[in-house]
């Protein structure tokens, strides 16, 4: 299951939020589409992600990469927020590469599978909202 899917299921329960910040592979700085065989990876993953986005400078460049974040990885359907430049979010909560976070409504972070991409399971979240919604919170 994929977040935007786990979004329809639940989101009348729980809201859904996504930071977008720092691009974690700008074309001008540690680029990972350089070689065929990680272009041949991506393409049969699956992954709508794309691979040609250079490193924003301002805001109004983040925002504009956010949107096509948005666009090709949620349909546009989860909520979007884009980071400052300085990368307070990021900072705080540790966002990159990847990161997914429940938080309860006392603000307690009640899970974090660490650092992503190998700690990125929206079916292991899904199992936790479950289980957070049985409880009644």
């Amino acid at each position: 299951m994929r977040l935007k899917e786990l979004h329809q299921k639940y989101r009348d329960d729980v809201e859904f939020i996504v930071v977008y910040v720092k691009e974690a592979h700008p074309t001008d700085k540690w680029w990972l589409g350089r070689s065929r065989t990680q272009r041949l990876l991506h393409e049969l993953s699956g992954n709508p992600a794309r691979l040609d986005v250079a490193d924003p400078v301002t805001l109004e460049q983040r925002r504009k990469v956010a949107a096509s974040c948005q666009a090709n990885l949620f349909d546009g359907a989860v909520p979007l927020y884009v980071d400052t430049m300085n990368d307070a979010v990021s900072a705080r909560y540790a966002g990159k590469p990847t990161r997914i976070y429940f938080i309860g409504k006392d603000g307690q972070v009640l899970y974090n599978p660490g650092i992503g991409p190998f700690g990125f399971s929206p079916e292991e979240l899904e199992t936790v909202i479950a289980a957070y919604l049985a409880e009644g919170a």
